[in-house]
């Protein structure tokens, strides 16, 4: 327990270094450079992540043949994505930011980005190693730990500048959370899926929506 408590407390502290890094990115004029170092951030979050659930022994439970968690996936990212982008979008009150002029390179971007970036890395960080971090703190409630690891998922985005954001992505990171907790056949790959295709939406309501 002390050995997983010091891995748990020095792998936050580098999230949160790396995270604070990555706040530099504004500094950054040329467009290209901007994305790889963002892209290298989050990276760097996910290796952390990575090594602590290698050295704790936690189990990230990749099922590449496990066909369902992708279509649960599907489901929960549509579900949200109906409900806090398109619908509030259309009665004119957008939740998920301002309108984004189109570009073909963006969106191509956005897609792969929060796909094969954001997605993984975020779920690797906040619904594998935290979320089972917690949970096994917890024997007889182990939901507590899923609150737990939605209220990091919150405030990491304090980044972001809004108390606001915070309360959203709170209120998001209980779904992905609940969803991996009770749904079985939900796994990382799914759950981070869902996570990526949620974001992509959201881009494509600013584009296209509002």
């Amino acid at each position: 327990m002390k050995k997983k408590i010091i891995i748990l407390v020095v792998t936050t502290l580098l999230i949160c270094v790396f995270t604070f890094l990555g706040g530099l990115n504004t500094h950054i004029d040329n467009l290209i450079l901007k994305r790889l170092f963002v892209i290298s951030i989050n990276l760097l979050n996910g290796v952390t992540a990575f090594v602590a659930i290698k050295l704790t022994g936690v189990k990230i439970g990749v099922e590449l043949k496990n066909f369902w968690q992708y279509l649960i996936g599907l489901g929960v990212a549509l579900t949200l994505s109906l409900f806090i982008a398109f619908i509030p979008a259309w009665c004119g009150h957008s939740l998920v930011g301002s309108h984004t002029n189109y570009d073909i390179g963006t969106l191509i971007y956005a897609f792969f980005f929060f796909l094969l970036v954001i997605g993984p890395v975020e779920e690797l960080v906040f619904r594998v190693y935290y979320q089972e971090t917690f949970m096994s703190f917890f024997n007889k409630h182990k939901w507590i730990g899923v609150i737990i690891a939605s209220t990091l998922f919150g405030l990491w985005h304090l980044i972001n500048g809004s108390p606001l954001q915070v309360l959203f992505t709170f209120g998001i990171g209980l779904v992905f959370g609940f969803a991996k907790y009770f749904i079985k056949r939900f796994k990382y790959l799914g759950v981070s899926f869902a996570h990526g295709l949620y974001d992509f939406l959201n881009i494509i309501v600013t584009m296209f929506v509002i």
